[in-house]
């Protein structure tokens, strides 16, 4: 006992230094903490009792920090529950979540700022989206920046249909003329997945970034009408998402855009970029898209996965140095096998294409040699990387290859990861050795 007095004594006296900290300092640590583990502070002492209600301006309204563990284990794919059951289990939790973010709400300091506002929970129908729409309307009267809504958990709901989703409440946000009704946004990020999205107006003059995930657009005007009142977007992100066959981003529409990535928008069949200052394009198909350039010379970076593999990167070897002769970095998955036997003797030439990343999505029989071809239309290349999946395979014995040679004077550096020595392989790194004029690293790492 008398060994764990001075012990107990030492805690409580940490214990009492820390609360002589200014609040503005606890409020740094709480930030620091999950929004539950804030909340039991206030069990601390006094002085700790309300002192989350002034310091959490980071709200994340998700099944870890609203619901108990029994309400957040059970899923939907357990056999234990009948089809009532589970509507049961569905419908009291949904319940319980309300009540515990309305509960979380009225707690807070009325003179608090909200800077970020996450929901990640299932809200499927529209059973209950009013109680979301007060939940934004809360975060936006307080001066929110940043808005995230997930709105469909992975674990637990199938992806539901577009008449059972949430609609976004566009009449929220107040439009610069005042022409609706709603309050003024200072709004710089909105991230939306599994919603409805058909603007007539919206006031998201001051958002930077905008990413939508499995959003039902509507239709191409909704999607125009969106991006029109986004003067000052720089990041753009578009995923799954519904009811969109033609993008257009013209001048001035979008005209500080930086970043644009759109994948797997499956209706999605051209996208035509004309006039802005866009620097790095990042875009994934399974279906052919037309890509439609014009006075882009600030784009210089692209990520292609037409995951119609073979033809879809051809496509992309033989169009891209026409239309974007300024390309400098270039990032293709392939097969590696049917672009051997598909892949033209000759290329036309990325004339400025400095950095070239190849990843191999097959796990069958590899031809390498292909990218030497490649290797012939980038004069200027500097650092090339061969990404290459791992596989198990039995190689007919035969002579190693050696294609002629063709100087590349600019290569300095090659990475090269999954080799596990087949011929291929061996072909490939022998040819770049012998034809790197300028070589000054080359890793070979077989993870």
């Amino acid at each position: 006992m008398e060994e764990q007095q001075p012990k107990k004594q030492r805690i409580i006296e940490d214990n009492n230094r820390m609360s002589q900290l200014p609040d503005n300092l606890l409020g740094i640590i709480l930030s620091f903490l999950t929004m539950r583990e804030a909340v039991r502070t206030s069990v601390l002492s006094t002085r700790w009792r309300y002192l989350w209600t002034t310091s959490l301006s980071n709200l994340n309204f998700d099944v870890d920090n609203m619901l108990d563990t029994k309400q957040c284990s059970v899923t939907c794919n357990n056999t234990m529950f009948s089809c009532d059951q589970l509507y049961s289990f569905r419908r009291k939790r949904m319940i319980a979540f309300l009540n515990s973010v309305h509960h979380f709400l009225l707690h807070l300091n009325s003179d608090l700022k909200v800077e970020k506002l996450k929901v990640y929970f299932s809200f499927c129908h529209d059973e209950y989206g009013s109680y979301l729409d007060q939940w934004i309307k809360f975060a936006i009267s307080r001066g929110i920046e940043e808005l995230d809504l997930g709105l469909l958990e992975n674990s637990f709901f199938h992806a539901p249909g577009n008449d059972e989703l949430y609609d976004f409440p566009c009449d929220i946000l107040l439009c610069d003329d005042g022409t609706a009704r709603g309050i003024r946004s200072s709004l710089k990020c909105l991230r939306l997945a599994y919603c409805n999205l058909a603007p007539s107006f919206l006031g998201l003059n001051t958002l930077t970034t905008l990413d939508l995930m499995g959003v039902n657009l509507k239709s191409d005007e909704n999607l125009q009408c969106l991006l029109s009142n986004c003067c000052v977007l720089e990041w753009l992100g578009l995923y799954e998402c519904k009811n969109i066959n033609h993008l257009v981003i013209r001048h001035p529409l979008c005209h500080r855009l930086k970043y644009l990535s759109v994948c797997d928008c499956f209706n999605l069949g051209v996208i035509e970029i004309n006039g802005i200052d866009l620097e790095k394009f990042e875009y994934n198909a399974y279906f052919t898209i037309n890509l439609l350039f014009n006075n882009v010379p600030q784009l210089k970076t692209i990520y292609s996965d037409r995951r119609r593999v073979g033809e879809g990167m051809v496509w992309t070897l033989s169009r891209l140095p026409i239309v974007l002769p300024q390309l400098e970095t270039l990032l293709l998955p392939c097969s590696c096998y049917l672009e051997a036997g598909i892949m033209p003797e000759r290329l036309p030439t990325f004339p400025n294409l400095k950095n070239l990343s190849i990843i191999e999505i097959a796990r069958f029989k590899r031809e390498l040699l292909w990218i030497a071809t490649l290797l012939k239309a980038s004069p200027s290349l500097q650092i090339l990387e061969l990404h290459l999946c791992t596989y198990d395979d039995v190689e007919e014995p035969r002579e190693i290859r050696k294609p002629p040679m063709f100087p590349h004077d600019h290569l300095k550096e090659v990475v090269i990861t999954g080799m596990r020595g087949y011929l291929s392989e061996i072909e490939i790194a022998i040819y770049l050795l012998n034809n790197a004029m300028t070589l000054d690293r080359m890793e070979i790492d077989p993870r």
